[in-house]
């Protein structure tokens, strides 16, 4: 394996989203940080960032409580209209995974607001070994993993 830079982080995942309110309330809820946006983007600058012509982009971010995650929300306007289904086995589609404290009062809170689990918690096997985890899926029907770590 070879060494990346000191400092190297991930410094925020990119999701693009059909509805960006709908996602920002989820994800805003999930992760009960702060919310940055919408910013309208567009242009030149833009049109190469992007790699399309015209396309406008709205975006948002929003926070981990702990202020060290970050999830940007993008909804693009004039681009292609191919929508991927993200499931997991499909190449090419991701996931978030994002440790809670109570994986079960995590999910119980979720399941109120009408957000569906694949499945209940199970134990993890290695490396995650004593962590519970469980995916529950964003408005656009992207994985999100919840993670317990172990007590």
């Amino acid at each position: 394996m070879t060494t990346a830079p000191d400092g190297t982080i991930v410094h925020h995942v990119g999701i693009t989203v059909s509805d960006i309110d709908a996602s920002a309330r989820f994800y805003g809820r999930l992760l009960g940080g702060d919310l940055f946006g919408p910013y309208r983007r567009c242009g030149p600058r833009i049109d190469a960032v992007t790699g399309h012509r015209g396309v406008v982009v709205e975006q948002m971010f929003v926070t981990a409580t702990n202020g060290r995650t970050m999830v940007e929300l993008l909804s693009y306007t004039g681009g292609p209209e191919t929508v991927i289904e993200p499931d997991n086995s499909h190449v090419g589609a991701v996931h978030i995974a994002v440790t809670v404290d109570d994986i079960d009062a995590a999910l119980n809170r979720l399941r109120s607001q009408g957000v569906s689990a694949l499945s209940d918690p199970i134990e993890a096997s290695p490396p995650l070994t004593g962590c519970r985890v469980v995916y529950v899926l964003d408005p656009d029907r992207v994985r999100v993993e919840l993670v317990e770590l172990p007590r």
